[in-house]
């Protein structure tokens, strides 16, 4: 899916739905789906035992109403849906499907050794995609450089458990000035205040985490550790609750989901693609009967050097090297 919605071809080249909208029948590419001399390719088989044996792939599929994966042939593949889907499900576009090809054009991710992406700018770097408003600026006094936005991609929220004692006066009755001012005053990348967001609203109807929560007894705003945006929301509100003593509190990566499960925290600042291919594999992890607050948008910018190759961004925000058949939402 491109930035607008628009399906493109991909590991599948044709897709259709029968007459009931339930059966969606994906058509592997020939270059794709038959045995080479250089080894396996892709078939429907081996794709549909990728997707059941990766636990993500499996729970986003559930997660959106597939009841079946059957392969017909080496090409086609059969996706059964529980309702029907009239157009292109997104799921078909969720990157936990995505599989590897060998013979796609791809960007090479690096990092300069020093970590400061300004040494990838002078550096020769064909592509940075950046958050950082001071190296949007510095890139912009460099010649030969096209920076452009992409779209707004993640949805920053606050998760407060069951039994949670609540913020006091952090969150305003007037939410909407209460995050827009987040948005212009916090956070130190390009944000707006949160628009309504179905897949939130989808989510407080997916069923409950089988996990067991305790009453939230800690004082702490908890929030990833490597996410900036969120460290910057969660000290904002850790400011405005004043005299209630909270505590702002990373968590590592290995650490977070456990807490999170036992709604072991006053609050949670997390974030979530902006558009979801499937709401209830998002919000799985989540504390049962929890409140959500949605907060902000955030988008980041991408620094591209003249004479890259064309670049196509995705319904998620991702850049990729655009294919012979993208046709559509590439960058110049």
């Amino acid at each position: 899916m491109d930035c607008e919605d628009r399906p493109l071809p991909g590991l599948a080249d044709r897709w259709s739905v029968d007459t009931s909208g339930k059966f969606w029948t994906l058509e592997l590419s020939a270059g794709h789906a038959t045995p080479a001399t250089t080894g396996e390719r892709w078939t429907a088989a081996t794709l549909a035992a990728a997707w059941r044996s990766d636990p993500d792939a499996d729970l986003t599929l559930r997660s959106v109403g597939v009841e079946s994966v059957l392969p017909l042939d080496d090409r086609r593949l059969v996706v059964g849906f529980a309702v029907p889907q009239r157009a292109v499900p997104r799921v078909f576009a969720s990157r936990t499907l995505a599989v590897a090809l060998s013979d796609s054009s791809t960007l090479m991710v690096e990092s300069p050794a020093s970590g400061d992406l300004r040494d990838a700018v002078d550096g020769g770097v064909d592509v940075v995609e950046t958050g950082n408003p001071d190296l949007l600026e510095y890139a912009g006094s460099r010649p030969g450089l096209h920076l452009a936005a992409l779209p707004w991609s993640r949805l920053y929220f606050l998760l407060l458990p069951k039994g949670s004692a609540g913020l006091g006066d952090a969150i305003p009755e007037d939410t909407a000035a209460f995050t827009a001012a987040l948005a212009r005053n916090a956070v130190r990348t390009d944000a707006r205040a949160a628009g309504p967001s179905s897949w939130i609203d989808s989510a407080a109807r997916c069923p409950a985490s089988a996990v067991p929560t305790r009453s939230a007894t800690s004082n702490s705003v908890v929030y990833p550790a490597t996410d900036g945006t969120a460290r910057e929301v969660a000290e904002r509100v850790v400011a405005l609750a004043g005299p209630l003593g909270l505590v702002a509190r990373p968590l590592a990566a290995d650490s977070l989901p456990a807490a999170l499960r036992r709604g072991d925290a006053r609050a949670f600042v997390l974030s979530a693609p902006r558009t979801a291919a499937g709401p209830c594999a998002e919000s799985s992890r989540w504390p049962a009967g929890g409140v959500v607050v949605a907060l902000l948008e955030t988008r980041r910018h991408v620094i591209v050097r003249r004479g890259t190759p064309r670049l196509m961004v995705e319904w998620d925000g991702a850049v990729r090297v655009a294919q012979p058949g993208d046709t559509v939402g590439a960058a110049p």
